[in-house]
């Protein structure tokens, strides 16, 4: 009776075992078909950086990384870029969709301001990113222009 509880125990392991490898194999699938060409960026991918008319913000445009069958494709395409929004202090604000695949053509004009809070960039149309919750949530609740 013995060896057949422990049978019994060490089959259910094992094929929660299987189940759990599974999910993570198809959790790492997923992760790597849409989002690994832009997660990762640094120095070694960045193309360019372009400030804001006022200094407040700056954008860093970065290369996507070649490392799926879609990035590929695109990179193929020309749309190589995503751009990555920051601080005058550094701190990242935004960045654009993991599925977007952009042009560098960023305009300073686009970029926010103190007293705009609003990004343009372009993809396939112009498209509108409104930053203001994104810096609240860096800063807090404590408007940025009060000093």
């Amino acid at each position: 009776m013995k060896h057949n509880i422990y049978i019994f125990f060490k089959n259910i392991l094992r094929k929660n075992a299987v189940f759990k490898k599974n999910i993570l194999v198809l959790i790492m699938v997923l992760w790597w078909w849409f989002f690994s060409s832009s997660s990762f960026y640094g120095d070694f991918n960045l193309c360019d950086t372009i400030n804001g008319l006022d200094g407040e913000y700056y954008i860093n445009v970065y290369e996507h990384l070649p490392t799926t069958p879609l990035a590929v494709y695109e990179l193929i395409q020309g749309k190589r870029y995503f751009y990555v929004l920051y601080n005058k202090q550094g701190k990242k604000i935004w960045h654009s969709p993991h599925y977007a695949y952009l042009y560098d053509n960023v305009s300073p004009l686009f970029i926010p301001t103190k007293d705009s809070k609003l990004l343009r960039y372009s993809e396939e149309d112009w498209s509108d990113a409104d930053i203001k919750n994104k810096i609240k949530e860096v800063y807090g609740d404590i408007e940025h222009n009060q000093h």
